[in-house]
């Protein structure tokens, strides 16, 4: 638990320094990664968006926290075959999280994970993990559009949780917070708290994004 908590809080620490590493690596499953890297804002990894949210959420760069229910997303979409991206849990809120992907269709603040014959968002909640979520703990996507049906992987601390069909369109990486919750959002920017499976790697910025 203090293991956990310590890479939370280093996390936290390193993205508020002045100095860039990037780390995009790769293993044949999810092991321990070289712990964060510094402040995000030149990286051409993607960050959190400050614009498609719903809730009362704080966000900056790679963080963000709630008042209330919220809702938050990457600044763009997964435009390559393959992705990867952490979100490390800083408080679990009063009713934890829910990490995924959600279509351009979904309406920010509906239900994820709503299923039916047309979902617009692919997701799993902290109540369906098999360890109860707590501070420090890593929650891992994979998102693998390279082969067909596209594939959408759960990860915590490391350990595979579950693999869903993922979604058949254009989507992106969507964050559902309680009341309370505070997390740090890692799309490529830092390096990984646990490696990704060889061929993955963060979410690239598109041309539009770097200006």
């Amino acid at each position: 638990n203090s293991l956990r908590a310590h890479h939370a809080a280093a996390l936290r620490a390193a993205l508020l320094s002045h100095h860039m590493s990037f780390c995009f690596c790769c293993g044949p499953c999810l092991g321990d990664g070289d712990g964060p890297s510094p402040d995000p804002s030149a990286s051409t990894a993607a960050l959190l968006s400050t614009k498609r949210k719903s809730g009362k959420v704080k966000i900056s760069a790679m963080q963000a926290s709630s008042s209330g229910s919220a809702q938050i997303f990457c600044e763009q979409s997964v435009l390559q075959d393959r992705a990867y991206w952490e979100v490390t849990v800083e408080s679990t809120g009063k009713s934890g999280i829910a990490v995924g992907v959600a279509s351009a269709d979904h309406e920010p603040g509906a239900a994820l994970g709503g299923g039916g014959d047309a979902p617009t968002s692919w997701s799993i909640a902290s109540r369906e993990l098999p360890t109860p979520l707590q501070a420090g703990d890593v929650i891992g996507v994979a998102l693998d559009q390279g082969d067909y049906p596209v594939s959408l992987r759960f990860y915590q601390n490391g350990l595979p949780v579950t693999e869903q069909r993922g979604p058949v369109t254009e989507s992106t990486p969507v964050i559902e917070l309680s009341d309370g919750a505070k997390v740090v959002c890692n799309f490529g920017a830092g390096s990984w708290m646990h490696k990704p499976v060889s061929g993955f790697e963060g979410i690239i910025k598109s041309r539009s994004l770097l200006g």
